[in-house]
């Protein structure tokens, strides 16, 4: 039976996974490297991108940190020379040195010792490493990164999110490798920094050969096996197989995943799975998963008769009276391939991982699906020591392998720094299940024992997930939507992502708002705003009508508690500073994912009094970019794509009101012509009114009003980028594939231009592009271009581009769509008008004088 290659520490190469430019800014540069045995390293930077390398702009020194007997990580980071060193908007080139003399751990390590291309540090030989790391045509010959340009026209940002080894499709991530290798002779074109807004793993939703080798080589690395103790014996021997951890993970460990049948659970499998998805290193060369069937399904094998798998499509009829096995096998096969594409493309993506500074945030999967959903889930898993356990080792594999480069401060020295040393110093004891170093992990992380009064119950000291980061045109502000989580409802009731004054301090006025000049990136794992037929329809009726609704679609988007959904928005915007006329401004691009399709919305606010925030005038625009997935298309988010906002209006309005505590607000919305007001008594805080389009609220004015823009997509030949066209290839020695390539490519044609799919979501594998527009006052906008291949095609290109303009108006008057917006007439009444249930004076296209023409 054959055998998944057995893991040869001897024979593998230095470095396991990296280098990955990590966290970029005035106070330094960050590379995460992951190794096979303990070094000192010295991380080297120099400004330019050819020529000898001149005095270095940056350097620093750091040891590894053990984390397994054969896995060794570090982040070290480059410290400027002098303030200013590392200029914006400039190529900049580095070096990677290691010694075994880890002694004296500030000591540079010295000018000849290894680097990252002499054999044996990132492959075998030398010359490979180069091919692995470096680019042609100009590009430079050190791993290279660009630093933030000093105006958000200059800027080129890249998001994405959800890449699932196993998912159907071409990994888009790839595609920044594609580009790179376009525009890296040209720095001024280069990506700047590549955001991923979560699910950079799936724990849950695992192939059987995937959790083999995670398992296999994870046991290798720790040097050790990795038990629950506190699971019953039996399962433990029989449930922990791949394929076979189903009912383990559901009756032992109280998670909600429907597709646990090979679950991470140990801390070496979710180390693993980190490094085979970040670099090619640890796969085996030239082995075919395929032949690993039997390992797993050994009954399903003997019943079909040792299959060929090139064979598998001549099995269907011949085995027709054994159709279950024989599905079984199909769909692992599928499974194998959708993995072997996965593989193809991981040097790609290692290679733009080391040319571009990287940032990150967890999603859901990055645990377990359904993390931390509803109260009654958290009280189920963490009532169990093997439950916590899972809970820390994922949380702790994403500490080491995502945040470390995030934010290396908090690993660093000095207070800020002791929650991330504590943690590290607690994953290099020999065996960090023993009850010391097991509770130093789960208060570092943050694992709770359960909730009370609607808040996870957890132990102080944990390591603070959400970080911000600030450049010359822009800033970043990642907020933590899964721990900091507040159950204002029922146990099963949608959770408010965080609530408390102690969050908003921490998380948003922490980044304080630089001024409309100046880009603020949000980066929020499940998109502030989503698509209106999913959240505010289709997700509350399962939830409705399914006990296990909630769970099935996920329903925690900000939307489903409109309490916290209101709060968070009066205080984004809220903290500007307020302008010479008072009202406070705030422009916020927010990038996001977790929904598996891409689209683009805008939302405009304006306010008098916000909800739960200082009172006093606010404008504010959003505009929510979704880039996802990465490698998770299915038939489902491509149905979506053809569908687009079919059922939706272009636009909608949203009106709030603060009622008093006790007392209530009548409401009156204009009726059809003929008819008398429509009446809305809002009975509690924040009071909501969604009018139909086209008609007012005669009284009273609101206190808030929210406008939100479904936008469509600009042409995206109107700007056509390198390796835009998507050739189609004829090989003369084929005629019928030739044929079935014309048809192939006539029918996405078709689709594309004629029926308009993807022109306002993206159901296939994507990757977004991010640049802005930004002249002076209101003459801003920022375009999101979705990257992504049609049905039959290996080259993606920028395929849908959404422009979303950010006028952020005068300080009174109107929200009302942008002139171009199908039914702009519609427009609700001013937050600031005279007489309450007086129309607007109105400009052009029936729009508010001075508004309709600032987009």
């Amino acid at each position: 039976m054959p055998a998944l290659p057995s893991l040869d520490v001897g024979k593998l190469p230095l470095v396991l996974a990296g280098p990955m430019v990590r966290r970029v800014d005035e106070a330094g540069v960050t590379v995460f490297l992951a190794l096979k045995a303990a070094r000192k390293v010295t991380l080297e930077v120099f400004t330019g991108s050819s020529g000898p390398l001149p005095e270095a702009v940056a350097h620093g020194t750091a040891v590894t940190t053990r984390i397994g007997e054969h896995l060794h990580v570090v982040a070290v980071t480059a410290r400027p020379a002098s303030a200013g060193a590392l200029r914006p908007g400039t190529v900049h080139r580095y070096t990677v040195r290691f010694s075994a003399d880890t002694a004296a751990p500030d000591t540079p390590v010295p000018t000849g010792a290894p680097g990252l291309f002499d054999d044996g540090i990132v492959h075998a030989k030398g010359d490979q490493a180069r091919a692995r790391l470096l680019y042609g045509g100009g590009a430079p010959d050190r791993p290279s990164f660009v630093t933030p340009p000093d105006h958000p026209s200059k800027l080129r940002l890249f998001h994405a999110s959800c890449r699932k080894p196993h998912g159907p499709g071409l990994d888009a991530l790839a595609v920044l490798d594609q580009v790179l290798a376009a525009d890296i002779g040209r720095p001024a074109h280069r990506p700047q920094q590549l955001f991923l807004t979560g699910d950079q793993i799936y724990a849950d939703d695992v192939a059987e050969v995937m959790l083999h080798m995670c398992t296999q080589y994870g046991r290798v690395l720790l040097g050790r096996d990795e038990t629950f103790p506190t699971l019953p014996r039996e399962h433990r021997l029989l449930l922990m197989k791949p394929g076979k951890r189903q009912q383990l993970t559901v009756e032992d460990f109280h998670l909600t995943s429907d597709v646990g049948h090979s679950h991470l659970l140990t801390l070496g499998e979710f180390y693993v799975m980190y490094l085979l998805c970040w670099s090619d290193t640890l796969w085996p060369e030239g082995f075919d998963l395929r032949l690993l069937f039997p390992q797993f399904y050994e009954d399903d094998y003997r019943t079909i008769g040792s299959p060929d798998p090139d064979q598998a499509d001549k099995l269907r009829f011949a085995y027709s009276f054994r159709r279950k096995s024989l599905g079984v096998y199909r769909e692992f096969l599928d499974r194998c391939g959708h993995i072997k594409n996965f593989r193809e493309t991981v040097p790609d993506v290692r290679r733009a991982l080391a040319n571009t500074a990287t940032y990150m945030m967890f999603d859901d999967h990055e645990i377990t699906d359904d993390w931390y959903i509803a109260s009654s889930w958290v009280d189920d898993v963490c009532s169990t020591d093997h439950g916590r356990r899972f809970l820390a080792n994922g949380l702790a594999a994403y500490a080491v392998f995502q945040h470390w480069g995030n934010a290396p401060a908090a690993f660093g020295p000095g207070p800020e720094g002791e929650a991330g040393r504590d943690l590290l110093t607690a994953l290099a004891r020999p065996d960090h299940t023993a009850p010391g170093p097991a509770a130093v992990i789960a208060r570092r992380t943050g694992v709770p024992t359960g909730t009370a009064s609607g808040r996870m119950v957890r132990e102080d000291g944990s390591l603070p997930w959400h970080y911000s980061a600030d450049w010359p045109a822009h800033q970043l502000v990642a907020v933590d939507t899964r721990t900091q989580r507040v159950f204002r409802g029922g146990p099963k009731d949608s959770p408010a992502l965080f609530w408390s004054d102690a969050s908003y301090r921490a998380m948003l006025e922490s980044a304080p708002d630089r001024g409309t000049e100046k880009v603020t990136v949000l980066l929020s794992p499940c998109p502030v705003l989503g698509h209106p037929q999913i959240e505010e329809i289709a997700q509350p009726a399962i939830r409705k009508y399914m006990e296990t609704g909630y769970l099935w679609q996920d329903c925690e988007a900000w939307c489903h508690d409109e309490d916290a959904f209101q709060k968070f928005l009066a205080r984004l915007f809220g903290q500007a500073a307020p302008g010479p006329d008072g009202v406070r401004r705030r422009r916020v691009i927010s990038l996001g994912g977790d929904v598996h399709y891409g689209f683009a919305v805008r939302m405009r606010y304006g306010a008098t009094n916000p909800y739960k925030a200082p009172a006093g005038k606010v404008r504010g625009v959003l505009a929510q970019l979704t880039a996802s997935a990465l490698k998770n298309e299915s038939g489902g988010t491509k149905t979506l794509q053809t569908l687009g906002y079919a059922l939706t209006a272009p636009w909608a309005t949203h009106l709030g009101w603060n009622v008093p505590p006790g007392g209530r607000i009548a409401v009156d919305v204009e009726g059809l012509p003929g008819d008398p007001p429509q009446r809305t008594l809002l009975t509690r805080s924040p009071g909501i009114v969604k009018p139909p389009r086209g008609r007012r609220v005669l009284s009273p004015a609101p206190d808030w009003e929210c406008l939100y823009e479904y936008v469509e997509h600009d042409d995206p030949m109107a700007a056509p980028r390198p390796n835009a066209t998507i050739p189609v290839a004829f090989p003369p020695d084929d005629p019928r594939q030739a044929v079935a390539d014309y048809a192939a490519a006539s029918g996405n044609h078709f689709a594309y231009l004629v029926k308009g799919t993807g022109r306002a979501i993206v159901g296939h594998n994507n990757i977004g592009e991010v640049t802005f527009t930004w002249g002076a006052g209101d003459d801003k906008s920022v375009r999101q271009t979705l990257w992504w291949r049609f049905d039959g095609q290996r080259t993606a290109a920028p395929l849908t581009r959404f422009v979303l303009p950010l006028p952020l108006g005068p300080d009174a008057g109107t929200l009302a769509p942008d002139a171009h917006a199908p039914g702009a007439h519609g427009a609700a009444p001013g937050l600031d008008g005279a007489a309450r249930g007086a129309a607007p004076s109105t400009g052009p296209e029936g729009l508010p004088a001075n508004e309709g023409t600032q987009a």
